[in-house]
């Protein structure tokens, strides 16, 4: 791939969430070896700072300049963006597939009149990324792979991982202090959660919301198990940073959890929401955890030692992607 005089990676202002995180590590990244990346805010007519949340990748923004010779990544919520630059080369990332397609996994033909009113909004372009072959594609998961190559595009691999504070043992040095606590986030897969909640009236489960990171941090750090049957856009980062905290995990097999390349748990500890008996055996299962902690705690070993690798490869991509040796560490 050509060297880049500029490469400015777009970024909504403000936004801090999984996806802005990634943005904002894959320039810190790059800075690292040695090239011109810098955010790049949305709206473009206004100025801003990374949030304070992520003001820890020193990252430097820049304005939106379309010239020759710079590069400008998109996430894949912004492909019209994508086609109107003219001068530089354009990118997608593709952080999700699910919020691209606007697929939520409830009736097909739910999904089909989200994404047709995106296109109505000029917001999706029409035949999906058919119509996006002459934009570079980053793939941060092999769900999102398998659908480009579906339209005839061949993407770069380009993982992230989640924050390195949480790529440690650190909070894994020990077991026994965990709690009988079911975590869930509320706005990921609630239908199936609030069924199971009401199943099982007498367990604790605990919403993460609201929470600063060092809060979200210790109750991580208490808990046994976090739950998560949303569509799984992408590589979700909170059932990757609750492992890390030393939970079990129990997921859907909808989105990137369907197969073993994004989301490497032991497959006994993804089950199908829509299979019949599926709240009974979601209920052997988190009542074997919570009794039996020890044993699964230790069946998470191999892919907790997998997300620790993930930073590496992160870096490694993206010096293989640009042909670059590391300049500053």
């Amino acid at each position: 791939m050509q060297h880049y005089k500029k490469i400015l990676v777009v970024c909504p202002a403000g936004a801090v969430t999984g996806g802005p995180e990634a943005l904002h590590q894959l320039t810190a990244h790059m800075n690292a070896l040695g090239l011109p990346a810098y955010m790049c805010y949305l709206p473009f007519s206004e100025s801003a700072i990374a949030p304070a949340a992520y003001a820890r990748y020193k990252t430097q923004s820049a304005p939106y300049e379309d010239a020759p010779g710079n590069l400008i990544i998109f996430p894949e919520v912004y492909p019209m963006l994508a086609l109107k630059v003219k001068k530089a080369q354009a990118g997608l990332w593709w952080l999700s597939l699910e919020n691209f397609l606007e697929r939520r996994h409830i009736w097909g033909l739910h999904d089909k009149v989200r994404y047709l009113k995106r296109v109505i909004q000029g917001r999706r372009p029409w035949g999906g990324a058919k119509s996006l072959k002459q934009i570079l594609h980053f793939s941060q998961t092999e769900h999102s792979s398998s659908y480009l190559r579906s339209c005839g595009i061949e993407p770069i691999p380009l993982i992230d991982s989640i924050n390195e504070d949480f790529l440690t043992d650190r909070f894994l040095d020990r077991i026994d202090h965990k709690q009988n606590t079911i975590l869930y986030n509320p706005t990921k897969g609630w239908k199936v959660t609030e069924s199971l909640i009401k199943a099982y009236p007498d367990w604790r489960f605990e919403p993460v919301k609201g929470l600063n990171r060092e809060q979200l941090s210790e109750k991580l750090y208490q808990a046994k198990l976090y739950i998560d049957f949303g569509h799984h856009p992408g590589r979700d980062r909170m059932p990757r940073e609750a492992a890390m905290h030393g939970c079990c995990l129990i997921t859907g097999k909808l989105g990137s959890a369907g197969n073993t390349v994004d989301l490497p748990m032991p497959p006994q500890y993804k089950l199908d929401s829509n299979a019949n008996g599926f709240v009974e055996q979601f209920g052997l299962l988190a009542a074997d955890i919570m009794g039996d902690f020890p044993k699964h705690f230790t069946a998470f070993g191999p892919y907790r030692k997998w997300l620790q690798d993930e930073s590496r490869i992160f870096k490694e991509q993206i010096q293989k992607i640009f042909h670059q040796s590391i300049n500053s560490a």
